[in-house]
């Protein structure tokens, strides 16, 4: 029997998605019962796969109300880009994935550095420039909103520490083995003082460009340690507009620093790496005072 089509799910289910769609709150987020019909297609989908034509009528009731309705609709919601629903999950899962990421990971800087990757990638932030894409669209209410949260953080961790030791791994290869590269990490680099004149001055060029508004961002969160809800309160804007004006900053800073080294400097991709890698340590460059300065 062919698989069922989503007019026949949205017939045969009709009054189960009214009432669902009148449970979950959609309306508050502006969520359209189309949207919301499609979204309990798609768990209906991944949940049956190809025996979507067979299964048992009562089955798939039972399976639909089974799902985290609420949820699902709050993140229809922000997928589609209302204020409302993203203003409430921020407030509502913020505090608690930040924790999640503190117990999970120890390290507070890196915790806080991945729970930030995560409201940039639900925003759709790394999306491609003609597309704004948020994993958001994968969430189908089959676990709660929180514990899907849990698992994205989880993931983003294990994809970044994949990565980094993929560069390890690469970098021993290139070495011969791994006492070699701990060899060349202990000896001076010659070009060092180059480097980090470089990066300054692209650093400093880069901020220099961003708005007034960045700046005060940047300074409240990473010079004065304020918090992300004292820097929205400050600024005068929601905590979500927050998060994700200080994300974009940060892409323009980097990708801005990353053109300045390659076009003007003439730096190959190594050199540029190794620029970044300084930056994380110990340097003397004063972030507060070129913030405080601007233009």
């Amino acid at each position: 029997m062919a698989a069922m089509s989503l007019e026949q799910f949205l017939e045969n289910y009709r009054d189960t998605i009214a009432r669902l769609y009148s449970t979950s709150n959609a309306a508050a987020w502006r969520v359209s019962r189309s949207s919301f019909a499609g979204a309990l297609w798609r768990s209906f989908e991944r949940r049956f796969g190809a025996d979507t034509g067979t299964v048992n009528h009562a089955e798939v009731i039972r399976f639909l109300d089974s799902l985290h309705v609420a949820d699902l609709a709050l993140a229809i919601g922000c997928r589609d880009g209302d204020a409302e629903a993203w203003r409430h999950l921020v407030s509502t899962y913020r505090a608690p994935v930040d924790a999640f990421a503190r117990a999970v990971l120890g390290n507070s800087s890196r915790a806080s550095e991945i729970a930030d990757s995560l409201w940039a990638d639900l925003y759709g932030l790394r999306a491609s420039d003609t597309e704004r894409r948020s994993p958001l669209e994968h969430y189908g209410g089959r676990s709660s909103l929180m514990s899907w949260l849990r698992v994205v953080v989880t993931r983003l961790e294990a994809d970044r520490w994949r990565a980094t030791r993929r560069t390890e791994v690469l970098d021993e290869e290139r070495d011969g083995n791994s006492s070699a590269l701990l060899d060349a990490t202990d000896a001076p680099d010659p070009d060092r003082a180059k480097l980090i004149a470089a990066l300054e001055q692209s650093l400093r060029a880069a901020l220099n460009a961003l708005s007034p508004g960045d700046r005060l961002r940047l300074s409240y969160y990473y010079v004065q340690n304020l918090t992300l809800a004292q820097t929205a309160a400050l600024i005068g804007e929601h905590e979500s507009s927050a998060s994700r004006n200080l994300a974009r900053a940060r892409t323009a800073i980097r990708d801005r620093v990353t053109r300045t080294l390659r076009r003007e400097y003439h730096f190959s991709d190594d050199q540029i790496s190794q620029c970044f890698e300084y930056a994380t340590g110990d340097w003397p460059f004063d972030l507060g005072r070129i913030l405080a300065l601007g233009k």
